[in-house]
């Protein structure tokens, strides 16, 4: 029989899209795992945990790129790894108890190579590790995270979801090389697993090795031509090549298989992207978030092109939810600081900022945006006079080009940015120094005037007039003749 019908894909692969992108993403681990880390947790040996937890080279930055936020060119983050989502049971897994002889119901029975599936007879013991992975990785405790995907590898050796979790993080930390080294044996003993040949499968892609990641995906259509994760990997492999065009046409094919797979429609938004249709573009990525909202790489990609089009309070909240989702990614924090710069929301960009810069010392982009910050302020950032401004963005850019170092290339934007703030100090300086003279000026005339001569004392009051003096009696009139006195 077929194994991956459609209810099939209804419980697995929708589940399971989000881990099998989250090492197509970037991060900032300042360490990265070797390919021996992996090795041992191919069976659930004791040493498992110890090697997958082995120190190896940092990751080198990349140089400036193309602007991405409609405000200013800037660098970006060359990459975005995004840890798994929220502890929740991803994959609807039934117990084996015992009356079923056949392989698992997420691998190929009818494959005629490769062992039989162990069973998943306890899926509450290993799921509950591989939930306490994600919980860790999403706390910035990546080595924890190792760690508890470990232990469920013990428990379920074939476990897609803990092999796809290790990867993200081995992503983080360094070369995908060492990611191959990991899950390639994994994969191999476990061939009638799909999904962990479409993780094996994206990993080759993003180590370089496109010829060897389309093999391990068609690997997996052979034995179920409508398995969508596969489909999806070869879509990566050709927009990885710069086939556009086959890479659409696939993802075609993966949404009408499953129209509810929503990396298949985050991959849609990056082909339109590429081919400028960027209308296009922002309703795929809107469609992937709203099928997934824990779909941090979606959500990132969603708010930049709204911060293209100028709609910055709607790329502030994508940027946002980002930061909840995936706390420890120095990209989220620098992205949404520049959200914040957008809306001249100058303190909380700030804030943003420095906490990139505190989870990673060396970060030219954190100071190329703090730069453009102070600048597009001026005097409008708490407590800064415009020249505190301007001295502060010089400031930044000079850490800037001096973190890039030789990466720095000649066209880079920091130059012409320094020289306008050279202009603008300048400009500033003289308005200051015109002002003084002004005020000097007028000081002076205002001490050149002679004084007013004094006004004459008011003389004296006199003294009060006398009163009036009071009017003599009018005299009694004579009697009349006759009248007795």
């Amino acid at each position: 029989m077929r194994l991956h019908s459609k209810s099939a894909l209804a419980c697995g692969q929708c589940a399971l899209f989000f881990v099998l992108s989250l090492a197509g993403a970037c991060g900032s681990d300042a360490k990265s795992s070797t390919a021996a880390g992996g090795a041992a947790a191919t069976s659930g040996g004791d040493d498992a945990e110890e090697s997958m937890t082995a120190k190896a080279k940092p990751v080198p930055k990349g140089a400036p790129g193309t602007p991405q936020d409609g405000l200013a060119p800037k660098p970006t983050l060359a990459k975005l790894n995004v840890p798994a989502a929220k502890p929740v049971q991803l994959v609807a897994v039934a117990a084996d108890n015992g009356k079923s002889t056949g392989p698992s119901l997420w691998g190929a029975p009818d494959a005629e190579s490769g062992a039989p599936l162990p069973k998943r007879n306890n899926a509450k013991a290993f799921e509950a590790e591989y939930n306490a992975g994600v919980t860790a990785d999403r706390a910035g405790q990546p080595d924890e995270a190792l760690q508890h995907y470990g232990k469920a590898l013990k428990l379920q050796p074939d476990y897609e979801l803990a092999v796809a979790g290790s990867v993200a993080i081995m992503e983080r930390r360094g070369p995908a090389d060492a990611a191959v080294g990991y899950v390639q044996p994994i994969a191999t003993k476990w061939e009638r697993n799909l999904y962990l040949q479409a993780i094996l499968a994206d990993v080759l892609v993003r180590a370089g090795r496109g010829d060897e990641g389309e093999q391990a995906a068609r690997k997996a259509l052979r034995r179920d031509e409508r398995f969508v994760p596969a489909i999806v990997s070869l879509a990566k492999a050709s927009l990885a090549r710069g086939r556009v065009e086959l890479a659409a046409s696939m993802l075609e094919q993966a949404v009408e298989i499953d129209p509810k797979y929503a990396e298949a429609h985050f991959l849609q938004g990056k082909a339109f992207q590429e081919k400028g249709d960027l209308a296009q573009a922002l309703t795929s990525y809107r469609k992937a978030v709203d099928l997934n909202p824990d779909y941090a790489e979606a959500r990132i990609a969603l708010g930049m092109q709204y911060m293209a089009s100028g709609n910055y309070s709607d790329a502030v909240t994508q940027f946002e939810a980002t930061v909840k989702l995936v706390p420890t990614l120095v990209a989220a924090q620098l992205n949404l600081g520049d959200g914040y710069r957008a809306l001249k929301r100058w303190t909380d960009a700030k804030k943003q900022f420095d906490k990139a810069v505190r989870m990673q010392v060396t970060l030219p982009e954190a100071h190329f945006d703090l730069a453009l910050m102070y600048m597009s302020a001026g005097a409008s950032f708490p407590s800064l006079t415009l020249l505190d401004a301007l001295d502060r963005a010089l400031s930044e850019f000079n850490q800037y080009r001096q973190q890039m170092g030789p990466k720095l290339q000649s066209d880079d934007p920091s130059a012409a940015y320094m020289a306008d703030i050279q202009r603008l100090e300048d400009r500033e300086k003289k308005r200051i120094e015109r002002e003084k003279a002004n005020a000097a000026r007028d000081a002076a005339r205002k001490a050149a005037k002679p004084a007013a001569p004094a006004k004459p004392a008011a003389a004296p009051a006199g003294p009060a007039p006398a009163p009036a003096p009071a009017p003599a009696p009018a005299p009694a009139p004579a009697p009349a003749p006759g009248t007795k006195k």
